[in-house]
């Protein structure tokens, strides 16, 4: 088994106690990576050790940047195993906490929600998703949510764990760049093919040519943190908003928290409107689109052009000053 094996998952006891059983029973060392160690590692420079140099479990702090930690320890080839303590799965999913409460002020961990963001980023890069003390939950709230993590991550090998030598001896897909290991991502590549499914659980891809009306889109977003279209877990894509015109942003969220960020200036090359995908519990597309719908612009909106839209209510949280922002026609 000479893969490097990565630990990741923000229930802190139950994922250590995996990484401890994993190096005792492979008789690896264990290193627990955090996030001061990243930095550290970042700022002296290094080559890469090979696959095969660098044989221990690796058990990630819930604070770590899971993405900057799975590529420097050999990206799509680590095999990145998600705890999941099935006690609360879905409650880590919509938990409001931020990651670390004593981050300073602009440090994402100190987010509304990004501990839940960290929970679904966990999911959504595992190759695999082994799920602990689940012999406490009645099988179709196990259902639930091993169908769940497959529809955030359509190829991970999901398993609840007997033994961990077994969970790392079943296969496992190692293909992809870690991005794209996503729901959302495979979605909107038209790609998603859960190999877990249940009838509560769906993904949805939601396309809409126009940008939408910031305000009518915070109503919108409200009326779906309220179930109007059934509990939205999971969220995410690209989106444009009208009263920042020439600007794609990057559409993320988690449980009740909501990220809309720049993502670039929109040459028209990165396609129009809306492409978002959504993944939870008894949802209705009809009534989703339906919403999303109404915050797009209407007829005569659309034609009064964007020195019009400049002036749409737009309560959304304002970008960073050094946001991208639109070309010059002459670029």
């Amino acid at each position: 088994m000479p893969r490097r094996i990565a630990v990741m998952g923000v229930c802190a006891p139950e994922r250590r106690a995996y990484a401890e059983r994993i190096a005792v029973a492979l008789g690896r060392p264990l290193h627990l990576l955090r996030t001061a160690d990243l930095r550290s590692a970042h700022a002296l420079p290094h080559p890469r050790p090979r696959m095969n140099e660098d044989p221990a479990v690796v058990d990630l702090s819930a604070d770590v940047d899971l993405i900057h930690a799975l590529v420097a320890r050999g990206g799509a080839e680590v095999d990145a195993v998600c705890i999941v303590d099935a006690r609360h799965m879905i409650g880590d999913l919509l938990d409001d906490a931020p990651l670390v409460p004593s981050a300073r002020a602009g440090d994402p961990r100190a987010d509304i929600g990004a501990r839940a963001r960290q929970a679904a980023l966990a999911l959504e890069l595992a190759t695999r998703i082994v799920w602990v003390n689940w012999e406490l939950v009645p099988t179709a709230a196990l259902a639930v949510q091993m169908s769940l993590a497959s529809h955030l991550n359509p190829t991970a090998t999901v398993r609840l764990s007997r033994d961990p030598l077994g969970d790392l001896q079943s296969p496992a897909t190692h293909d992809g760049e870690l991005l794209e290991r996503a729901g959302w991502v495979r979605a909107l590549n038209d790609d998603h093919d859960p190999y877990m499914r249940d009838n509560r659980v769906a993904t949805i891809r939601y396309d809409q040519v126009r940008p939408f009306h910031a305000g009518r889109l915070s109503t919108a977003l409200d009326q779906l943190d309220d179930g109007a279209a059934g509990r939205l877990v999971r969220s995410a894509g690209f989106c444009r908003l009208a009263s920042r015109p020439g600007i794609l942003a990057r559409w993320e969220h988690v449980g009740s928290a909501m990220w809309i960020e720049p993502l670039g200036a929109d040459d028209g090359r990165m396609g129009l409107g809306q492409e978002l995908v959504f993944t939870g519990l008894d949802l209705s597309a009809p009534r989703l689109a339906h919403i999303l719908d109404r915050a797009a612009l209407t007829d005569d909106e659309l034609a009064a052009g964007p020195a019009a839209w400049a002036s749409f209510d737009d309560p959304l949280p304002a970008w960073p000053a050094n946001a991208p922002s639109i070309p010059d026609a002459g670029d």
